[in-house]
């Protein structure tokens, strides 16, 4: 649970400051402090848990799946091969880190 928590903050905190990004809205950048507050709450748990190692490179790899997917939906970055390939290459670099 922990480890969908920490990915779902992780993810949401870069989407935060895309939207500030485009909107300079200071709303945006208090919810980047909530949710970095919320995301080292969800590592601290994590760190509770055995094989931590293992986790923690499952959050990185689920969260950059989770900032590029709405990333190619809401159409703020177009998809492209050197793009792909860099998603995958470093979900797999974050994997061989463990």
């Amino acid at each position: 649970m922990w480890l969908l928590i920490g990915a779902f903050f992780s993810a949401l905190t870069v989407i935060l400051v895309k939207f500030y990004d485009n909107k300079h809205n200071n709303l945006f950048l208090l919810g980047v402090f909530l949710s970095e507050c919320s995301l080292i709450y969800s590592y601290v748990q994590l760190l509770k848990m055995d094989n931590i190692l293992t986790q923690f490179s499952l959050v990185k790899i689920i969260a950059i799946l989770l900032v590029a997917i709405p990333s190619i939906l809401f159409s703020w970055t177009k998809l492209t091969t050197s793009k792909s390939l860099g998603i995958l290459f470093g979900a797999i670099a974050i994997y061989l880190l463990k």
